[in-house]
């Protein structure tokens, strides 16, 4: 004999107009690569392997943005470096008051630690983009000055044990608006 119990059935197309909270899609990928940029200028650069497209069913839904560098490392002692989350063509989540300013999600002053990477940026965004065409999300970063940035290694990345290197990750999930 078959039973079947459940608190509540949630539609494919999510929760109805009103509701909220119910997950409807999920796409991710994760950049088990390592990349190196070269940046001057404070130019905003693409991380290439940390881009997700999604097709939002509804145009209340909301995109639960979820970022996650295991490990930037730069070339400069002591200098400047930053994280944005893009949506299409527009860094979202970012600081509004931009005079004179660079809006990030994330940023760090830091130096070299030779064979581990400097540190590493979690950022999470609830964002609106108000349609069903697709969006494309992706992480930029940057630098002061010219410098080298280095997604998921060291500066030195020397053949060693004791040297590491990362993973990252960009999930995005529409949640019923």
């Amino acid at each position: 004999m078959s039973e079947l119990r459940t608190n509540r059935i949630v539609p494919r197309d999510g929760l109805p107009a009103g509701s909220a909270g119910g997950i409807i899609q999920v796409k991710s990928t994760t950049m088990t690569t390592t990349a190196t940029y070269s940046i001057s200028g404070m130019t905003w650069t693409e991380v290439s392997g940390l881009t997700t497209t999604i097709t939002p069913t509804r145009s209340d839904s909301k995109i639960l943005v979820m970022a996650n560098i295991g490990g930037i490392s730069s070339n400069g002692e002591y200098q400047r470096y930053g994280m944005a989350l893009r949506r299409n063509s527009t860094n979202i989540g970012v600081n509004s008051d931009g005079a004179n300013h660079t809006r990030a999600n994330w940023t760090y002053y830091g130096r070299n630690f030779g064979n581990t990477p400097d540190t590493f940026a979690v950022f999470n965004h609830l964002d609106s983009p108000a349609t069903t065409s697709a969006v494309s999300y992706k992480v930029m970063i940057t630098t002061e000055g010219s410098y080298t940035l280095y997604i998921n290694r060291s500066v030195t990345d020397s053949s060693s044990s004791s040297v590491f290197r990362t993973a990252s990750s960009l999930t995005l999930m529409e949640i019923s608006g």
